[in-house]
């Protein structure tokens, strides 16, 4: 698209594989392959599966991300080992929350968990009404180490928790992202981290479409070492995560009122 090319795109709900529906793919390369001017170059640019629907079915957008989006801001109360809150108001000056690594236990483990040393869980209100988050989310964090090197995950989940057979891993994870804070400064060189010592983070999580239900909570899980996707470093690191300096930004349809209406 930034090269001035046709493009159109497609998402869906499964794994691996999953084509267009036939009629969307037939059009295109009828367009493209055999240069009958059928117009659609001037149809929605996106068309993404709706949660719960069949790949027959994609719901068509102007484009991806939804221009509708607007990044909304969200600062955290304290109470991480518990709940603490996910909020549009900035607090006063917060304490510094801690966790301790074990990658013993999952991400959803400790998502689950009511009580954890091993994560910080900051969640919003109950959700009024469906909340659309479409584009990158961003997390902005200020953290500490008790040891020269440490990993960083960031699970976006939906609570409470859902489980059985017919659960799919989008209706509990939002989105992800994980860090390297010893790539504090760049990309490609990492340095060893002053233990105790703050450093600031700022990373994109996982791309994603997804329209939250009313009824559940959107959660900021902060912890070390993922089970499914870090290295599995020996226990015991401490992170310390300063709130005043870490921020969570949404990309939501309608931007801050639309936010604001689903959660007030």
């Amino acid at each position: 698209e930034a090269k001035g090319l046709p493009v159109q795109i497609y998402y869906h709900q499964q794994g691996h594989g999953g084509p267009p529906p036939m009629k969307m793919m037939n059009r295109w390369f009828t367009r493209f392959l055999y240069d009958v001017e059928n117009g659609v170059e001037k149809e929605p640019k996106a068309w993404i599966v709706r949660e719960n629907q069949p790949n027959s079915n994609p719901v068509s957008y102007a484009n991806y991300p939804n221009p509708a989006a607007s990044d909304v801001k969200l600062s955290l109360g304290n109470g991480g080992n518990n709940y603490g809150k996910l909020t549009t108001e900035k607090a006063q000056k917060q304490p510094t929350e801690k966790l301790t690594d074990d990658v013993s236990f999952s991400g959803s483990d400790l998502a689950k968990a009511e009580k954890s040393d091993h994560r910080l869980l900051y969640v919003s209100p109950v959700l009024k009404e469906a909340v659309h988050i479409s584009g990158l989310a961003k997390i902005k964090v200020k953290l500490a180490s008790s040891k020269p090197a440490t990993n960083f995950s960031v699970w976006l989940v939906a609570l409470p928790w859902s489980e059985g057979k017919e659960v799919k891993l989008m209706d509990n994870v939002i989105t992800r992202g994980w860090a390297d804070p010893q790539n504090y400064k760049s990309l490609t060189k990492s340095a060893p981290l002053t233990p105790g010592k703050f450093y600031e983070l700022s990373f994109d999580l996982q791309p994603d479409d997804q329209i939250i239900p009313a009824g559940k909570q959107i959660a900021l899980m902060i912890f070390s070492s993922d089970k499914e996707f870090t290295l599995w470093p020996k226990a015991g690191t401490e992170i310390s995560i300063d709130l005043n300096g870490t921020q969570l930004t949404l990309p939501i349809v309608g931007g801050s009122s639309a936010y604001e209406k689903a959660t007030k």
